[in-house]
């Protein structure tokens, strides 16, 4: 069991770095599922990328070593950015093929950029701080997760990530960790299962959640 002094300093250094909060969840609570990493191959450009298949655990057998944790702090990191109904719908779209209004390009632009910026300047690294001080705490087997692809390799204006991919070797090897998705993990699904409500999609100018397990033990 992990102490409430342990906690206090987990949750206490998790705002520290800019997270709205962290709870402990117990490992069983995370709902995993094979055809999670379906919305990985199809639709995300993020496939291919150093934290997602096929570069990480398959989806069995993440299931089985998720099985040897007790814990995950679950964490939800604050943002500041706003997306419109449209940019929400076309997120996705709009990567592969920009809008031809050029407004609406802009505000995609913006938002692309807070992703990649928030996630290279906070996320990842916070996560990793995370993950660090439950190591030094004595849980010596916890791993942190990221929200999506990694942006170790976003360049100086955040507008694109120069992941090396399967061209060559990961140019950031010991800070990389898996995406939580491409590991199958259903998060719209745990979060049911933990009775927290995830903002309804297509988010209408609103702010979009990211959060990030820390697996505990």
């Amino acid at each position: 069991m992990i102490s409430d002094t342990d906690l206090t300093l987990l949750k206490e250094k998790s705002k520290e770095l800019g997270a709205n909060e962290a709870i402990l969840i117990p490992a069983t609570s995370i709902v995993v599922e094979n055809r999670t990493i379906l919305k990985c191959i199809f639709g995300c450009n993020g496939w291919g990328s150093r934290v997602c298949p096929p570069f990480i655990p398959t989806v069995e057998e993440f299931r089985k070593m998720l099985f040897e944790y007790r814990w995950a702090l679950l964490v939800d990191w604050k943002s500041e950015n706003i997306l419109s109904r449209e940019i929400s719908e076309n997120f996705v779209k709009y990567g592969v093929s920009p809008s031809k209004n050029i407004e609406t390009n802009e505000e995609y632009q913006r938002a692309l950029k807070t992703v990649i910026k928030e996630r290279k300047e906070k996320i990842q690294p916070g996560s990793l701080e995370l993950e660090k001080l439950a190591w030094t705490l004595g849980y010596n087997t916890s791993l942190a997760t990221f929200p999506g692809m990694c942006t170790w390799c976003a360049n100086s204006e955040f507008s694109d990530v120069n992941c090396a991919r399967s061209k060559t070797e990961c140019h950031h090897p010991t800070i990389r960790r898996p995406c939580l998705m491409g590991l199958g993990i259903r998060l719209d699904k745990t979060l049911e299962k933990l009775k927290i409500p995830l903002p309804d999609f297509p988010i209408e100018n609103g702010i979009p959640k990211q959060y990030t397990l820390i697996l505990i033990d």
